[in-house]
């Protein structure tokens, strides 16, 4: 073989190489180990990128991977700032025992209950931020992720805070921390914190008991309406409804809930008349529209 084409041809090999390393490196940035991502995380002061998946089922699962996590644009920058844990939920691929039951502790431990949920955390494993896909391919990724790191910073700062503070003070704080990353978060993943709130707060006069025992009540209601208790779930809703009144976004919720549960149990008349309360509880809330759309579906059915 003369020089020039011997030259060539591992000049093509090395192209390929490349190429080839280029596209695996992605993949091996991610673990399936739990406890490594959290002991590297510690280690190189990053944050954890979970992602909840059903890698080979999950339509938007494969979108993503394919859109964003496969991409080195993404990854390259991505592993600056995170540690990438995949949590998979496959229905073809087998796993082994212990990865299945890591991952489903995770999954309750986060409340996961679609894919795919993506999960940003803390070394130790605090969440502070939920999404999904998203259009944009990696860039608008990587400036989604850099927007919700955003809203660490603002729990960190305000746990910091609230460290020097004692009493009411100190309640705002920690409110303000855990209002950062959403109260359902918070109910989920910051239970000595809401506990503490509470505590403090224990007169009601800053409104945080009030927010958090509700926040508590909707989650206990709705778990239970879940489990197809429905009786039960009604029963928890009146007496939270004690507690909050008839009026605000609280209550809102808890009818709602109660309405739900009507339906479940083929009591549309009852279920209406319920949405209708839930409506005038808070007709301006976010969850208004979608009242008033049961109220008129359940209203149209009553009059077939």
């Amino acid at each position: 073989m003369k020089p020039f084409a011997t030259a060539r041809l591992v000049l093509v090999s090395v192209i390929l190489f490349l190429s080839l390393a280029g596209a695996a490196f992605p993949a091996e940035l991610w673990t399936e180990d739990a406890k490594a991502a959290m002991a590297q995380a510690a280690k190189e002061k990053k944050d954890l990128l979970i992602d909840f998946t059903g890698s080979d089922w999950c339509g938007w699962c494969i979108k993503l991977d394919k859109e964003v996590f496969s991409q080195e644009a993404f990854s390259a920058e991505a592993a600056k700032n995170f540690v990438f844990l995949k949590l998979d939920f496959p229905r073809k691929k087998a796993l082994p025992d212990e990865v299945k039951k890591q991952n489903a502790e995770w999954q309750a431990r986060f409340q996961v209950s679609g894919y795919p949920t993506i999960i940003l955390a803390d070394a130790e494993g605090r969440p502070y931020a939920k999404t999904g896909y998203r259009p944009g391919g990696p860039e608008g990724y990587l400036k989604h992720l850099a927007e919700l790191q955003g809203m660490r910073a603002k729990r960190d700062a305000a746990l910091a805070k609230a460290g020097g503070l004692e009493g009411a003070e100190r309640a705002k704080c920690l409110d303000e921390a855990l209002s950062a990353v959403g109260v359902e978060m918070a109910l989920a993943s910051y239970g000595e914190q809401v506990a503490e709130i509470i505590k403090l707060d224990a007169d009601g006069k800053a409104g945080l008991k009030a927010k958090y025992e509700g926040a508590q009540s909707l989650r206990k209601v709705e778990a239970t309406l879940q489990g197809g208790k429905f009786d039960e779930a009604m029963a928890l809703a009146d007496e939270a409804l004690k507690s909050s009144g008839n009026s605000g976004e609280t209550a809102q919720g808890l009818l709602f809930l109660k309405g739900v549960a009507l339906f479940q149990k083929g009591d549309k008349a009852g279920c209406g008349k319920v949405m209708e309360e839930a409506l005038k509880a808070a007709p301006e809330s976010r969850r208004a529209a979608q009242i008033r759309k049961i109220i008129e579906a359940v209203a149209k059915e009553a009059g077939k």
